[in-house]
Order: structure tokens, then sequence, then C-alpha cells
């Protein structure tokens, strides 16, 4: 905390009362101006060689050799702001690891196996709830999933005029979509980074109700 600012931190206890020396992630803004401190700290890497989202960050390199470099560019920038990592819960040289709730590897983005593994496990839905509850877990998926909203659809009416829960209804037409869903999703689709100065194609997929778009890109004849 700036010294001018921690009595703006005083909280009281049974003793004394006492204020923050540092700046703690329960204060009002806080993430947002911890984001900003490591956006402008880490701006020459972030996008090249490195990604940091408020307290989780992850380097990324492509060889043994840019590990060493792309770690000492990180560390130089920690000392200069005075900042110190958890030594617990930093992972070196691996090659793939979690990031935002998604796996991630040299290839691209896989989603997270326990999201999979949540979704696969569902039962039939049975009111209203569950079906909120679903499209709460297809919104953190529908990324890796082809025209996901047109394949959405059937939930949605079901929750059309449904005010109470007698007025719940899990129609056939739903409860074949569900399915098909399940199946897309234990599938696993990968979602790939694009590289510099690449050229990507935008496939469109239109239908009555719903525009879907995707950014592909052809290597090696795929």
């Amino acid at each position: 905390m700036a010294k001018e600012d921690e009595e703006k931190t005083a909280f009281i206890t049974s003793q004394w009362i006492s204020c923050y020396t540092k700046m703690p992630f329960g204060l009002r803004n806080a993430r947002a101006t911890y984001q900003r401190l490591v956006d402008k700290a880490f701006h020459k890497q972030i996008g090249r060689n490195l990604e940091v989202y408020v307290d989780d960050l992850v380097i990324k390199s492509r060889t043994e050799d840019e590990i060493v470099r792309d770690i000492e560019e990180m560390f130089k920038t920690l000392r200069e702001i005075n900042m110190k990592l958890n030594p617990k819960k930093c992972t070196f040289g691996v090659e793939e690891g979690m990031f935002l709730g998604y796996k991630v590897n040299s290839k691209g983005l896989k989603v997270c196996p326990d999201k999979v593994d949540t979704m696969l496990s569902l039962p039939s839905l049975k009111c209203l709830k569950d079906v909120q509850n679903l499209n709460r877990k297809l919104a953190s998926l529908n990324r890796f999933l082809a025209k996901s909203a047109k394949k959405s659809l059937p939930f949605f009416k079901t929750l059309k005029k449904c005010t109470k829960k007698s007025d719940f209804h899990w129609t056939t037409e739903a409860k074949e979509a569900f399915k098909k869903m399940k199946q897309l999703i234990a599938e696993r689709p990968m979602l790939t980074a694009p590289m510099e100065k690449e050229e990507l194609i935008l496939y469109l997929a239109t239908a009555k109700e719903i525009v879907s778009a995707v950014l592909i890109t052809e290597r090696e004849a795929k």
C-alpha cells in the first residue's frame, strides 16, 4: 500500500485499530488495481512469451533455450517491481498446464477435463433450475463446440413461458439435443493458437435462428 493510503484501510479489532501495509485482494477494486499493475509491469512480454490474469501467470516458450531466456526475463521484471512468488505454486518446464480453467499446451487450448466429466455425468434434467445450471456450464464450453448456440436452442425453448416449476416440460427435442451435446463434449476438441502473420479464414454458418462464425487456418493440408 502507498503510505498515504494505509489509513484508508483501517479496521477495528477488540484490541486496537489496524490498517493494511500490503494490499489484500478483499478490498474493493483490488483485483482491477492488481491487474493494471501486472499489465504495466509485463507489457513487453504479454502476448509475446507470457500471459497474465491477476495472479495467474504463464510463460509460453517453444524450445528449451527459450524457456531459460523467458524465465530470466520474467524474474528480472519481478525484481524490478519487488514482487515475490510462492514456490509451492510455481511449476517450470512443463509441456502442458492449466490456465484460467483451460488446459494449455504448445498446440493450443483444450477444455478442462473436470468440466467435461461434470457435463458427461449430468442426468436428464427435471426442473427449471437444472436447465439454468446447464446453460451456465455450457457458457464456459461454447467456444469449443461448433454451432453451440443452435444446438442449445432446445434448452432455451424449455425456459420460454416457464415462470413456475409446474410449467417445466423436458421435451423429446431437448432430450435428443442434450444427448448430442454430450457426445460433442466427449470428443474434447482443441482450439489452435494462430501464428504471427498467419492467414486466417472466416467461416460462417447461418440458420434461421442463429449465425455462427469461426476462424480457421490451414497447416500441412489440414
